[in-house]
């Protein structure tokens, strides 16, 4: 088939690595596949000129950010608008952004079905960023998107019960979960027989991965590492915190035993995996399917999770060690049980690499 792959502004991070993941699956199964956006995706780039103008806009109020990504989205149209004067596709999957209305326009405009790709619930994004959105605008794209679309798919049971809530019809939202691509995990399978966790004497190493955003609270990891003594940190990644949590570090006298790693390219973050006996998802959007858990996972490393229904939905805990929400007490016990019982933490991992 040809298929056209849209989206709107996606951040540099794991979104970015998801869009072009999801057209790599596609060119495995023989698809062809052309890939349309208002800028091109560059993941985890913070130093181009591209990069420095987001850093910019990140500190507009909301209002003057939202103003901008919809005329981003009258400048995806255009560019889309043109593409089909030349161009006819077999299906379009169109991954939508907070006030789209680019995916409705897309399916009166095309003669192919139109699949739509929601991502977790923006509202709850902006709540733990203290920051408002323009509801009314948001419920009314995302109802006409579901009333054009041919299919909805999202990627948790909480973020299929939001929009279905908001009037998306039931019979077209399905779940799918986020993933790891059959490369990545042949490739972590073989690091993982390689490199083992706990091969090695103390200090054992605890990691993180991902972006450094208020829902992943890696300050929960650092109130942890102040229970414990002789453990090595490496954290990998940037983002909003990055500057708020580099001070609190300081602040707990945490600096010598904490590598901060900053963003690296998608390949070199997985690989780094491997280097964690521990590796620590501290919390999460109560709606997503982190990808970071599939890429731990593909390491087979021991992993800690805060205990939520939509990770529940991923993994068991004969996988992975759930622990309670926020509570750094509890993520330090866990650190140390694990450490404390190296060939039951190791068990875990395989299996979470099984899974």
């Amino acid at each position: 088939m040809r298929i056209l792959l849209t989206y709107g502004l996606v951040g540099r991070g794991g979104d970015a690595v998801q869009v072009l993941e999801i057209a790599e699956a596609f060119r495995r199964l023989q698809h062809e596949i052309e890939l349309i956006g208002p800028t091109q995706l560059r993941p985890y780039d913070f130093t181009s000129s591209a990069a420095r103008w987001r850093g910019i806009l990140r500190r507009l109020p909301w209002w003057g950010k939202d103003s901008i990504e919809l005329g981003m989205n009258l400048y995806l149209f255009a560019k889309i608008q043109q593409t089909l004067r030349d161009k006819r596709f077999d299906l379009v999957l169109h991954r939508a952004g907070i006030y789209d209305f680019v995916g409705a326009r897309l399916a009166d405009a095309v003669g192919c079905p139109v699949a739509v790709f929601l991502d977790a619930p923006f509202a709850l994004e902006r709540a733990f960023r203290n920051e408002k959105y323009f509801a009314k605008l948001h419920r009314r794209c995302m109802r006409k998107l579901g009333e054009k679309a041919a299919l909805m798919v999202t990627v948790s049971r909480a973020a299929r019960d939001y929009y279905v809530h908001m009037g998306l019809s039931p019979e077209k939202t399905i779940v799918l979960p986020n993933g790891i691509s059959q490369d990545l995990l042949q490739k972590g399978a073989q690091l993982a027989q390689e490199h083992p966790p706990f091969a090695h004497e103390p200090p054992f190493v605890v990691g993180f991965v991902g972006s450094l955003s208020r829902w992943h609270r890696v300050d929960l990891l650092l109130e942890a590492l102040r229970e414990l003594e002789g453990w090595r940190v490496q954290i990998v990644g940037y983002g909003e915190e990055y500057a708020n949590l580099r001070a609190y570090a300081q602040k707990l006298k945490l600096e010598q035993c904490i590598e901060w790693l900053g963003a690296l390219p998608h390949e070199r973050a997985f690989e780094q995996i491997v280097r964690f006996d521990i590796a620590v998802l501290p919390h999460t959007l109560p709606t997503g399917a982190p990808m970071k858990l599939f890429e731990y996972a593909a390491l087979a490393r021991p992993t800690i999770v805060p205990d939520l229904p939509n990770l529940r939905e991923l993994f068991t805990d004969k996988e992975m060690c759930f622990v309670e929400p926020e509570n750094p007490k509890a993520l330090a016990e866990a650190m140390l049980w694990l450490a404390q019982h190296p060939q039951e933490a190791v068990q875990l991992g395989w299996r979470a690499q099984v899974r």
